[in-house]
């Protein structure tokens, strides 16, 4: 199963906008007052597979520095251009790959922000609150073709947190995690496991 989360980034916004953002939304959806930072890295690099180079994390001042939504530049080559950045949850070892395309000219739309994460109940929903607060902050739309949390889906980022978010309870961010996807009971207990094992 393909766990892509994705939103339209219909204005430019600043990753400490869209960090602040995905906590409050996380926040939201779980029914808790406190999250874990996320960590946002650049540069990191994979050889089959393995991390060979564990990248650099951005500081408040890049965050406040980059923006995502801006016009990417075509690829010599002719293909679209992107922006790749991964989203770690410290005091796990969960993570959400960020991949950020401008598909213009082919498309009307603007540049387009996919969310990737590993199959854990703690990915999961952090890229979920990822990929709605970017719709949110720029005016985008919100797209899960590939998991279906709600049936049909809703583009709305607001309308699937009202839909969707718990109840205020007391519990550990992790299980806060898993008890909001078990809540739909068409993922089958998928994923899972809840959370990354420390490697």
């Amino acid at each position: 199963m393909s766990v892509d989360l994705e939103a339209t980034v219909a204005r430019p916004i600043s990753l400490a906008e869209l960090v602040t953002a995905a906590r409050a939304t996380l926040a939201e959806l779980l029914g808790i007052t406190t999250t874990p930072e996320l960590s946002v890295v650049t540069d990191r690099r994979y050889e089959q597979g393995r991390r060979v180079d564990s990248g650099r994390r951005l500081d408040a001042a890049d965050l406040r520095a980059t923006t995502i939504g801006d016009r990417i530049d075509r690829l010599p080559n002719g293909m679209p251009g992107s922006i790749h950045l991964e989203i770690d949850v410290p005091g796990f070892e969960d993570r959400v790959w960020l991949l950020v395309m401008d598909h213009e000219p082919e498309t009307d739309g603007g540049p387009e922000a996919v969310f990737s994460p590993y199959r854990t109940c703690v990915s999961v929903v952090v890229a979920l609150s990822l990929a709605l607060a970017v719709a949110d902050l720029s005016g985008g739309q919100f797209t899960d073709d590939q998991i279906r949390l709600l049936r049909p889906g809703h583009s709305d980022p607001r309308q699937v947190v009202t839909a969707t978010r718990l109840p205020p309870e007391p519990g550990e961010f992790a299980e806060r995690c898993e008890r909001y996807l078990r809540q739909f009971a068409h993922l089958g207990g998928w994923p899972r496991d809840v959370s990354m094992e420390p490697q």
